[in-house]
């Protein structure tokens, strides 16, 4: 926090990020909806093991793996999906601080819930 702190008191100027990452857009990424991109605020970092943390209408079990690539996440799934919304982090659910998901700033993102899924792009 004392980041946030002398940047707004102080004027600090950072040289990255210094927030908790925020997903900015979240889609399939072809005509075969078997692969979501989550795009962030920031540049992400991937831990095997999130893949469990991720809902696709609300059921788990739906993402067999994930990649990063600078702010872009890419979560593959198991099979082709017809999902309307994908959440982070269900309250149900035990985590561990190891297998969530983080920026490179090593801040562990925001979670968010039922987040509209866009179709592939044309």
């Amino acid at each position: 926090m004392a980041p946030l702190v002398q940047e707004d008191n102080y004027g600090l100027v950072p040289k990255g990020a210094i927030t908790a990452p925020d997903l900015k857009k979240c889609g399939f990424t072809s005509a075969a909806r078997n692969e979501i991109s989550l795009e962030f605020g920031q540049d992400m970092a991937w831990n095997d093991g999130t893949e469990e943390l991720f809902f696709l209408d609300g059921v788990g079990g739906k993402v067999a793996s994930g990649s990063v690539s600078g702010r872009v996440i890419t979560l593959q799934l198991t099979e082709a999906s017809n999902a309307g919304t994908v959440t982070y982090l269900i309250g149900r659910i035990p985590w561990v601080q190891g297998n969530l998901v983080y920026g490179k700033n090593g801040i562990a993102a925001l979670t968010f819930c039922e987040v509209p899924l866009e179709g592939p792009a044309d």
